[in-house]
């Protein structure tokens, strides 16, 4: 799974762990959503936090921490979904280039 043109890159140690985060608006419905290869990268983490105090208004960060298994340049995929939708509303993606 590699993709050259990823806008995002992020190198990192086999080992060490690393974060991801987006903006979601789940008033709407929305979530990211990873593809990654799990021989790859173990996710630690899917946190969300809320940045608006307002009852009716569900906006927030969400974070994703991943940790890298093997050495070599790979691609974390993120799809931007809706429950009642078939395709992503929004995609981005992230080459990770792991050393030892």
């Amino acid at each position: 799974m590699f993709v050259k043109e990823a806008s995002n890159v992020i190198s990192i140690k086999v080992g060490q762990a690393f974060r991801i985060r987006f903006w979601e608006d789940r008033t709407r419905g929305s979530r990211w959503q990873p593809t990654y290869d799990p021989a790859l990268f173990t996710l630690l983490s899917d946190d969300y936090q809320r940045t608006r105090n307002i009852r009716v208004d569900d906006v927030g960060m969400r974070y994703f921490e991943f940790v890298a298994v093997k050495e070599g340049r790979y691609e974390i995929a993120f799809e931007l979904r809706y429950g009642w939708k078939f395709a992503a509303e929004d995609r981005s993606s992230y080459l990770i280039e792991v050393t030892a």
